[in-house]
């Protein structure tokens, strides 16, 4: 199953990043959970049908477990909370690692998989 282009260019480019962790500094560490983060907001807000409206994330993700699985929702929910704090960081505070980026990059991969519509069938389908 394949991934919207705009959740796809990002997952790319942050392979791409991944790819050279010698180069990864601060503002490009910050980089890749802002691509990540808005990856995981597109995905949770086409789950929720709301398009491209500005309706707030906090909003759709409360709203999210009616559209698909408890389990899939809490996880989404999970993981934009875990980028955002990482896009926040102060400079006090430890940088998130390579290791930690990837495994978000993983999880991001596999979350906007599960939120991708199902296709589903109602109603009767005359077959005479």
């Amino acid at each position: 199953m394949s991934l919207p282009s705009d959740v796809q260019d990002r997952l790319t480019c942050v392979a791409n990043l991944l790819a050279r962790p010698d180069q990864l500094d601060g503002v490009r560490i910050r980089c890749c959970a802002e691509l990540l983060r808005t990856a995981v907001e597109r995905s949770v807000a086409r789950a929720c049908g709301a398009g491209n409206t500005d309706q707030p994330v906090h909003a759709l993700l409360i709203s999210l477990p009616s559209h698909v699985d408890a389990d899939v929702a809490h996880d989404a929910s999970q993981l934009w909370h875990a980028l955002s704090r990482a896009i926040r960081h102060h400079g006090y505070e430890l940088t998130p690692t390579v290791a930690e980026l990837t495994g978000w990059h993983s999880d991001t991969a596999s979350v906007a998989a599960s939120l991708r519509p199902t296709l589903t069938l109602s109603g009767n389908i005359d077959l005479t």
